[in-house]
């Protein structure tokens, strides 16, 4: 039996990675709930304060008169008044309470931020929300909080939290992709204990009233431009031993980055030769002091007319 707790343990929580990793949401959770009831050797529809060490009297009472209770509703009541729920005294009910007030919950809030037309950031703030016992949650709790797209069925983003003694909050930020010109209706934030089992708990954000900013059309497409020769633009034996011709990018860009003044931001795909122009505008400047001079004489000036 020691064996099979030991190693059947094991195995579902390789599982359990595999299904992370994979981004599996709801595999992930039966997986999570399976590992604990193995390792706690629980069955899943046991009520969950029976992993506080309560006594017998007091879980059968509990499971049988106030079964349809959550914790969290257990936690709202006096000892007086779960102790007549459970049709026991007011004794076994500060028991009961104690152990309910115990068990490990979270309470969680959100705020959705967009940053791009594609971007959205939901900044998740985890709260503690129960009594810390140092004998029962030892130095640290972890848990897992990740978030799960619309259908439920995958994880967009996840983390894995640790929460201590003197924790009161975490703040954890997602950044996840919107696809589309519209963005789903809503999304689920879960939380999970990796210990405890049913200490879970979810919230859905909603994205009614989300407005996200509309898609920049400031870039400028590639024109279809003959190629330009080096030995037409630059005379210097050393790019001619490199290459003959620049390609598209650096034929569209040769004339802003060595004619002007003008700051430029070079976007292209890797291997396009963007490398190659910002060092060799820096080699147009040192080659030409003269145009050196004067852009230096430019900037000062200007700066001088804004501190006038």
């Amino acid at each position: 039996m020691a064996y099979v707790a030991q190693n059947g343990g094991r195995i579902i929580r390789g599982l359990f990675e595999i299904a992370l990793s994979r981004k599996w949401a709801t595999v992930c959770s039966v997986l999570l709930s399976l590992s604990k009831a193995v390792e706690k050797r629980m069955w899943p529809f046991e009520h969950p304060l029976a992993q506080f060490g309560l006594s017998q009297d007091v879980l059968y009472n509990l499971q049988r008169w106030a079964d349809d209770l959550s914790v969290a509703e257990l936690v709202s009541k006096s000892a007086a008044e779960l102790g007549q729920s459970i049709h026991m005294n007011e004794g076994h009910g500060a028991a009961l309470l104690k152990a309910a007030k115990q068990y490990p919950s979270l309470q969680m809030s959100y705020q959705l931020r967009p940053l791009s037309a594609d971007l959205l950031k939901i900044s998740v703030r985890v709260s503690k929300s129960f009594d810390w016992s140092t004998r029962l949650h030892g130095t640290s709790e972890a848990f897992w909080l990740w978030v799960e797209d619309y259908e439920g069925v995958g994880i967009i983003q996840g983390s894995h939290l640790l929460l201590r003694q003197n924790t009161t909050h975490l703040d954890v930020n997602f950044i996840i992709p919107i696809r589309g010109s519209n963005p789903p209706p809503s999304v689920t934030i879960r939380y999970i204990s990796d210990r405890w089992m049913g200490a879970e708990d979810e919230i859905i954000a909603v994205f009614e009233d989300l407005a996200m900013p509309s898609s920049a059309s400031s870039h400028t497409p590639l024109l279809d431009l003959p190629f330009l020769p080096v030995s037409d633009s630059i005379s210097t034996p050393i790019n001619k031993l490199h290459f003959r011709h620049f390609n598209g990018v650096q034929t569209q860009s040769f004339w802003p980055l060595m004619h002007t003044n003008q700051n430029t931001l070079l976007c292209a795909p890797a291997g396009s030769g963007k490398s190659t122009m910002a060092m060799l505008s820096v080699w147009y400047l040192q080659s030409f002091p003269s145009l050196l001079t004067m852009l230096t004489k430019q900037y000062i000036a200007k700066h001088l007319q804004k501190a006038a």
